[in-house]
């Protein structure tokens, strides 16, 4: 019995971590519409955007993933049967295994884009070279 008491974790625990998962989502949300302004219809940012910034959104963002994933660790240690668990909370593991794909997205944008100049330059290239011919 005393065992099973000391694995017990607090619910204060857990809502202390939803809640700071839930003010880091707000924070990284707001930060997203300033760094994608245009997407959205804004002329100009609401913050400066430095490299600092972005920096600072990505560890946001990490860390978001880092508290979801104690979250999800403390819901098991109150359920203790996989099968429970998975059937419980199948969609927030669903969630954190998609969320750093996602961040892969932003990367992809990133190497596209200096795809899309390496195309251009090579282009480029090919018309000075016809010209000097």
């Amino acid at each position: 019995m005393e065992d099973k008491e000391r694995r017990k974790i607090p619910n204060s625990v857990k809502n202390f971590v939803s809640y700071s998962a839930f003010v880091l989502v707000i924070i990284y949300l707001v930060g997203l519409i300033n760094l994608e302004h245009k997407a959205i219809g804004l002329e100009h940012p609401f913050l400066a955007i430095t490299d600092n910034y972005v920096l600072i959104l990505d560890a946001i963002f990490w860390a978001i993933v880092g508290l979801f994933s104690a979250e999800l660790f403390i819901s098991y240690f109150k359920v203790r049967n996989s099968k429970e668990f998975l059937r419980k909370y199948w969609l927030e593991i669903l969630m954190l295994v998609l969320m750093p794909i996602f961040v892969g997205f932003k990367f992809l944008k990133i190497t596209l884009k200096i795809v899309k100049q390496i195309k251009i330059g090579k282009t480029v290239f090919k018309i000075i070279h016809k010209i000097k011919k």
